[in-house]
């Protein structure tokens, strides 16, 4: 999975070279939930705090419409309340949005398209027993997977110094548990960001 997403990025930037293209910063904050059929996360199940930092690489097609693309670091998961407190499972994750997004002319935008990710590390936090906490293990036959598909939803707006504003609702198309209990990890993130203008070579 990483050298495929090595190896997807390494074409991404190859092209952008050819056209004029924009790359920007961002970070923000992610609010992370968890569809799941498991009984205690659907009673007591609670969005999850957490942070997001990343870069974008837009690639124009035509004066609306750009391909756009990035690498993101971030959190998911889930709080679980118990008892006035939460038990915490929290993901780091590493996702590559592949959006096909329309821009108007007075900067504001919009699209939607696949998102590639990938589960760095995960860990339970026990609030009223630290003794209960674990790390995750991944594989087949391990607590989850590490490779996450899924969907974006974006908007935002830019102004023309370069500064945006937008918002991402990451919708979870795979099941990352092995096992009986079904787990995707949804996101809605909020960024600001600074995008840079490069002229085409």
């Amino acid at each position: 999975m990483k050298k495929r997403i090595i190896f997807l990025l390494s074409i991404l930037i190859s092209s952008a070279t050819f056209a004029q293209v924009s790359f920007g910063l961002k970070a923000g904050y992610n609010a992370a939930s968890v569809k799941s059929n498991d009984a205690d996360i659907t009673a007591d199940g609670q969005t999850l705090s957490g942070f997001h930092i990343g870069t974008v690489l837009n690639v124009p097609m035509n004066k609306k419409f750009s391909f756009q693309t990035g690498l993101n670091l971030g959190t998911k998961g889930v709080s679980v309340a118990h008892d006035g407190h939460g038990d915490k499972y929290k993901f780091t994750a590493i996702d590559i949005p592949l959006n096909v997004v329309v821009t108007s002319k007075k900067g504001l935008f919009a699209g939607t398209g696949l998102n590639l990710g990938y589960n760095l590390s995960g860990k339970l936090d026990a609030h009223d027993d630290p003794t209960e906490n674990y790390d995750f293990e991944f594989g087949s036959n391990k607590n989850f997977t590490r490779a996450d598909l899924g969907l974006n939803f974006l908007v935002g707006y830019q102004t023309k110094s370069g500064i945006f504003v937008s918002a991402n609702s990451l919708v979870s198309l795979t099941d990352i548990a092995p096992s009986a209990t079904s787990w995707k990890n949804n996101v809605i993130s909020l960024s600001v960001g600074y995008t840079l203008k490069s002229s085409k070579k």
